[in-house]
Order: C-alpha cells, then structure tokens, then sequence
C-alpha cells in the first residue's frame, strides 16, 4: 500500500457483527463528544453481586471497581466479582451507612458506621481501627492522601494522620489538613460521592453533563445546554433509588441503589429509528437520502418510508402492490429516484407515486442495484446479470462486452464517474468506454459475493465480501484484511467513506496493527446483524451521519461525534492453576511440579465500556515461539509442560484497538522429579558410564585371559613340536645316519660277497628315511610355519623331484615374502 495515499476514513457494515469501523490511532483520534442517549446495564445477586442493596462505590488505582454492599466488599473487574473476606475481629456490618475510599497507594478504605477503618491491599483486610460497640463512635467521612505523604481522616470533629503506627490525631485546627480537608469535601460534592449527610452529591461528568440525585432517589441528567431529564423511570425500575454515584476514568457513570444493585450509564454511538419512531415496519432494507434532503426507507413490509422534516410517510410502489419489497433504491445524475422491486420491475418517482418504467426491448426485473455512468446510460444488475439503457431501449450485456455472466451484486461509481460492477462469483468489472475489464477476479477474492465496493482512487478501490473480509485493489495488486488483520467478521454488507481523514489502510508503517472500533448492542445497536442483498446497505448524510439498515430499524452513527474508549485497558494475572490446583500471583515468580504439568494461566482486563470485546494473546516463553490469540476467553491452558523454566505473558486490546500499556506477566519454574535433575542425570550417566566400563573391563579381562591361555596353549605345542622336532632330529637322525655309515662301511667290508648288495639297500634305506626324517622334523618344527618357509621348502622339493625325472624347472619367485604365520 502506498504510504502517501490520502487520509480516508470508512465505515463497514458487517453481516452478525454489525458495524465495523477502522480506525488507525494516530494523534489525531476523535474527540470523546456523546450524542446525548445512554444505555443502562445492571447487575445485581444473579450476576454476582453478593447483595442488591449497595451503599458505596470507588475505583481503585488499578482501576479496579470496589462495592460496598449490605452483605460484604466486592472487587469488580467488569465481569466477574470477586468477594473480600474481613479479619474475623472486624465482623462485616449489615447495617448503617459504609463508605469506600481509594488513595494514590492502590488502597482501599472501608469505614464502617461504628467508627471502625480498614485498610484493603489486595486481597487481605488490616484493621487500622476496630469498630466501637455502639453507634456513638462517629463514622469516618473523609479520607485522602495527605500534602506531606500519609493519609488524613476526618471522624466526627476528629483528624488524624495515617502515617505510620499507631495513628496520630492532629490538633481541630491544623491549617493544612483542614484546608486539604475541605478541598476533598469540594469534590466528593462535584463527583457524586457519599457526603457528610450521606447523600450523594452532584456529578459533572467529563461532557459536561450534570448527573443529580432528587431526596426520594430519582436520577436526573441534564446537559450543557441545560436540557433536563429524569431517566430513571425510563431505563430501570420505579423503585430506583441511588445512593452514590461514580465516573470512571473511561467516562462511564456507575451508580449504587439501594434496592436495584449496581448500574452503569454508558453513553451510546448510535441512534435508532424504528417502527416507534413511525416508520411502517420495524426491518428496514435499504436507505438512502436524495439531493432535496429527503429519506427513502425500504421496508421488509413492503413499499417505502420517506422521511421529509421529520415527518414519516409510508408509500407503495404501485396501488394494487401492498407488500412489494424494494430491492434497490437509486438517485441519478439528473435527480430522478429509481425502486426495483423484488420480484418484480423498476418503478421510478414521478409526480408524488412510483410509475413502473417500461422500455423497447427487454423490461429489466429482478433488479437489485442500479447505477448512471458519466456517459448517461444507466445501468441494471441483478439476479439475471446485466443490463444496460440509453433512452428507452434496455439490452443485455454478455460476453462480447467483457461481462463474464452470473448475479451482479453490487454497483458503484469510480474517481471518473465510471461504472464499477462486483458480481456474486466473486468479480469485480470496470467499464472502460463502454467495454468491462476484470479488474479482480474471482481468485483474488477467495470466490466470494462481492457486496460493495467504493472507489476513491484509480489506485484505491475498497471491496467488502460475504464471508471473506475486505480488499484493496492498489491499481496493480490486491490486499487483503481478515480476521489475521483483526477484523471482526469476514461477512460485510457495504463500506462507506466517512471523509473525516480516519486511515483505512497502512499509511506509515506496512507492519503496523489495524484497530476496529466495533458496534454492537453494548453500544446502543437493536440487532447484532445489519441487511445485506439490498441497495444501498448503507449511506453517507448530508450531515456526515452514516446510516445503516438492520432488521430491527435503521441506525444511525455520527462520526464526529462517536466517543472512542481512549483509556488503555490494564491487564492482569488472576493467578495459575496447576494440575487442578490453584496458586496466586505475588512476587512474580511461582515454582511448581515436579514432573510435567498442565498450566492454567488465568487474567483478566478492565475495560468497563464494554469488557465482553476485550480481546487477548498470551505468550509461555521457553514453550512456544509466537503469540496466541485466544479472543475473549480470559484464561489459556498448556498441557503437559515439561520441567524447566519459563516466562508468561498476555496482553489486552479493548474493543476499540487500545492495547495494555505493558504486559502481565510471571515467571514459571517447572521442578522436576529427582530422577529429571541434572545432578540425578550426570549422576546416573556417571554410573552408567563406570558400570559399562566395569563391564567391558571385565569382558576385555576375560578375552585377555581365554587369549593368554589359547597363547600358552599354543606355545606349549610349539614347545613340544619344537622338542619332536629336535628330539627326531637329534636321536633318531643321528640313528639313521650311524646305521647308514655302517651299512656302507660293511658293503665295503663284503664287496664281492652275496651280502654287498643287501648292505648296499640298507645303506640306500637309511638315507632315505633320514631325507624323509627331515621332512618331519621340517614339519614340527613352529620355526618353518611361515609363508616364506612353505616357499623355499615347496622350490626345493620340486627342484629335486623334477631333477631326479631330468624334467629342466624354473623357478620364479617374488622376493621380500613376508614371514606371515600359517
């Protein structure tokens, strides 16, 4: 959005939540002027007041409201009351006359008629004077902050300063506390408070209204123009009878009855015509004022209500048509008024009646939105598309014109006086001499009706929808603004410039929040719905008061006039609910557990104009990242925290965009079992780590040791093969050499005899099995058991086997053969 675009300011009617109006808080918000009506609400013993008989109201420096009844002190947030329980030595009085006193400490006094004082902090009661037995004792009447810190009290003729313990009574004629004193006195009178007579005084509110009390209880209001009247008998019961009066710093009158309980006058943003007002019927469809000033109603009983100096005149469209609806109501550049019935044809103003327009060609019906361009062709759209006059000739426009077919729903006039055209599918059309461009199309609007559109630039077209929230066409892109944006409803009826210079688009900042001043009953509305289907939903007077229809009447809203809540609302912790448990809030920090914990935060806001639109977003830092929106609801719940530390937060925004000065917030241990503690955890993987070292100790040990033992096994048998292989080598070798040598020496000894030749086979023998001896002795011996033995032993033996055959062998052997063991 362009951050230069003119100042615009826009009024919305919304399909259940009534009207909406955007504002963006700058310096320049409106003013807090009324418009003269109140709206009265009650509460009373149903609603949680602990009695209906209520002698005294303050509102303490939190701005919290305090209520003295005949039964016990309530602290009142605007919803819920919550009851002050008193010291058991200071019984609560029944009877007499109380008072309530609120000192810039954030205190609050009670002042019993027996003479008693207490003072309240919180949620605990001290007594600073006990009540007498008797009534003898003079009441308390006034208590303030004292000039030089402390607190003055006046009993009876009595002073006392409140400074310290115990309290001191001041000489009668103490110059400055009486002066102090009478001041206080001054106000109490010009702010409706309980007076020395205990009756209330005159209040004059922050309008300059003039609230007063008559002896037998009746309320009167009159105004800075000195306009009076009792309003009394017209909001609540005969019986009303007011003993105090109160206005808060949001500018609301709050009074306490004596039968009736507690009440608050709120000044109300709208004015209501309805059938009481003399109009025909009470659902009004559509409205619209014409260049003489005139007001044109539509009624659901049919026909129209016109509205000239301040006489109501119900008309027909036509004699014999009693119950014909108006389904749009138009005046044209030439200043002729237009109807179309509902089912039925265009009627147009002439001569003091409605006179149904024929034409040549096609006779439009089911008409339910008309329009006159610059070019002077005027314009039908409805529930059977388009159609377009120039004379008395009505044609269709299709396709071959840029139109795309279906419902049209809404029709308005461009920057140039050019026709602008929204349709129920969810497009929006812009004639440009005499063709349609689609300008949005049914994507850009989330496939929704289109129910109004204002244009207020080439570059500022505003379009509401029916269940998809508002647009904004920039002349290149689309914008939109829903519920992520804060607004209200996504049902919108119509959208209307107020011209008063309120933004109704991000002017300075792109990222900055969008604050809507929503109306609804609270604010004096008959109906939380406004009509829509219906031309024009809503129209702009000569007088800058917008109208709207509803089906309990027409509203009407003055802008300038329209007082805005610019009292930020202070939020605060109630306390935290965990796993089912109740704890207060105090100190700021709150430790619980062990072990996972469901967390209920519970808090509230006070905005007293209308604490039901109080919306929040809670944050549990050390949980979850991002804000969550949790609307009205005044308590959010995480379930199954895990152990650790963490840090809430919520703020408040009233209904009309003010957002809590500062958070509320507390910080939250979580403890965890002795088994989730650091220390049990380090502990406990120290153990683990030592245990699974032992363990694996104890396994390396034993495969050190079924290794030693394989290795001694093994070197045992070496030894052994070692000692055959030696003891062969060396016994039986050296035998079968010795028979060898005697062998030959005795084939020697009988060479020529018979026995040469056997002495000659033993000789051969013996030296054969000393060759295959020391085969063996080769074999056992564990020095020969590596790869490179094998080789040499495995060349030799085939060198001398093949040498023995007269077979030529050669050998091709690779050297650095590695000893490996086999």
């Amino acid at each position: 959005m362009q951050s230069d675009r003119k100042a615009v300011s826009t009024s919305i009617g919304g399909w259940s939540s009534t009207l909406i109006f955007l504002f963006l808080l700058l310096s320049g918000m409106l003013p807090l002027l009324g418009q003269g009506q109140y709206s009265f609400r009650s509460w009373q013993t149903e609603h949680g007041l602990p009695a209906n008989l209520v002698r005294s109201i303050v509102q303490a420096k939190d701005g919290h409201l305090w209520i003295a009844t005949a039964e016990r002190v309530a602290r009142f947030d605007g919803i819920q009351f919550e009851r002050i329980d008193f010291p058991e030595e200071f019984p609560y009085p029944h009877t007499g006359i109380c008072r309530l006193f609120a000192t810039a400490d954030g205190s609050v006094w009670f002042s019993s008629a027996k003479g008693g004082l207490l003072r309240m902090v919180g949620n605990t009661a001290t007594i600073v004077f006990p009540d007498a037995d008797t009534l003898e004792t003079p009441q308390f009447t006034q208590l303030i902050d004292a000039p030089q810190g402390g607190f003055l009290a006046l009993r009876g003729g009595e002073i006392w300063s409140l400074h310290g313990q115990p309290p001191k009574r001041l000489r009668p004629d103490d110059s400055e506390a009486l002066a102090a004193l009478r001041a206080d006195l001054d106000l109490r009178a010009r702010t409706g408070r309980i007076g020395p007579d205990g009756q209330p005084g005159m209040l004059e509110d922050r309008s300059s209204s003039a609230w007063s009390v008559s002896p037998d209880g009746v309320l009167t209001v009159t105004s800075p123009e000195g306009f009076k009247r009792g309003i009394s008998q017209q909001k609540i019961s005969p019986d009303f009878q007011v003993t105090e009066m109160l206005e808060d710093t949001e500018g609301n009158i709050w009074v306490a009855t004596s039968l009736n309980g507690l009440g608050l006058f709120r000044e109300d943003r709208v004015e209501i015509v309805n059938a009481a007002s003399g109009l025909a019927g009470g659902e009004v469809l559509s409205v619209l004022e014409d260049s003489r000033g005139r007001i044109w109603l539509a009624n659901r009983n049919g026909g129209v209500d016109r509205i000239v100096d301040g006489r109501t005149e119900h008309i027909k469209l036509a004699p014999d048509q009693e119950k014909r609806r108006v389904s749009a109501l138009y005046e044209d550049r030439d200043g002729r008024l237009w109807a179309s019935s509902t089912d039925g044809p265009v009627y147009r103003w002439r001569d003091d009646r409605f006179v149904e327009q024929g034409a040549e060609g096609i006779i439009p019906t089911l008409v339910d939105t008309i329009y006159h361009d610059n070019r002077g062709t005027i314009w039908f759209g409805g529930k059977l598309g388009l159609m377009r006059t120039s004379g008395r000739r009505v044609s269709n426009v299709g396709a071959e014109a840029g139109f795309p077919g279906g419902p049209v729903t809404a029709m308005s006039g461009g920057a140039a006086n050019e026709l602008w055209v929204g349709t129920q599918d969810g497009f929006v059309l812009r004639d440009i001499d005499g063709r349609l461009a689609t300008i949005g199309n049914p994507s850009n609007l989330r496939y929704k009706q289109v129910s109004g559109i204002l244009v207020l630039a080439p570059d500022e077209v505003w379009v509401t929808t029916m269940g998809a929230g508002l647009f904004l066409h920039d002349g290149k892109n689309w914008h939109h603004f829903d519920k992520a944006q804060g607004i209200p409803d996504e049902s919108l009826t119509h959208v209307v410039d107020d011209r008063l210079g309120h933004l109704l688009a991000r002017a300075k900042d792109a990222d900055s929040p969008l604050h809507w001043l929503r109306m609804d009953r609270s604010d004096g509305l008959p109906s939380r719905e406004c009509i829509a289907g219906h031309h024009p939903a809503g129209w702009r007077f000569a007088d800058g008061s917008i109208w709207f229809p509803t089906n309990l009447g027409v509203v009407r809203v003055d802008p300038s006039r329209t007082m805005v809540n610019r009292t930020p609302p202070p939020v605060f912790l109630r306390g935290v609910v965990a796993d089912g448990v109740m704890h207060r809030v105090s100190g700021g920090k709150l430790a619980l557990g062990p072990g996972r914990t469901r967390l209920e935060f519970l808090f509230h806001a006070l905005s007293f104009s209308s604490p039901e639109k109080v919306g929040y977003r809670t944050r549990l830092v050390g949980f979850e990242d991002s804000w969550r929106d949790v609307g009205n609801q005044r308590l959010t719940t995480y379930d199954s925290v895990p152990p650790g530390s963490y840090h809430f937060e919520v703020l408040a925004m009233n209904g009309d965009g003010l957002q809590s000065p500062k958070l509320a917030m507390i910080d939250v241990v979580v403890k965890p079992h002795f088994w989730e503690t650091g220390w049990f955890i380090t502990q406990s993987s120290v153990c683990v780590i030592l245990l699974a070292g032992g363990i694996g100790w104890l396994i390396a040990r034993g495969r050190l040791k079924r290794r030693i033992a394989l290795l001694k096994i093994r070197n045992t048998r070496e030894l052994e093969r070692a000692r055959i292989a030696r003891d062969l080598h060396d016994e039986l070798g050296a035998s079968l050499t010795e028979i060898a040598l005697l062998a030959d020496l005795g084939a020697e000894q009988a060479a020529g005899s018979a026995f040469q030749k056997h002495l000659d086979e033993l000789c051969q023998k013996a030296r054969m099995l000393g060759l295959t001896l020391d085969e063996i002795v080769w074999a056992v011996n564990p020095r020969e058991d590596t790869l490179a033995s094998l080789l040499d032993y495995l060349a030799s033996f085939a060198t001398e086997f093949l040498d023995r055959a007269g077979i030529r062998l050669r050998l091709n052997i690779a050297t650095g053969i590695p000893d490996l063991p086999l």
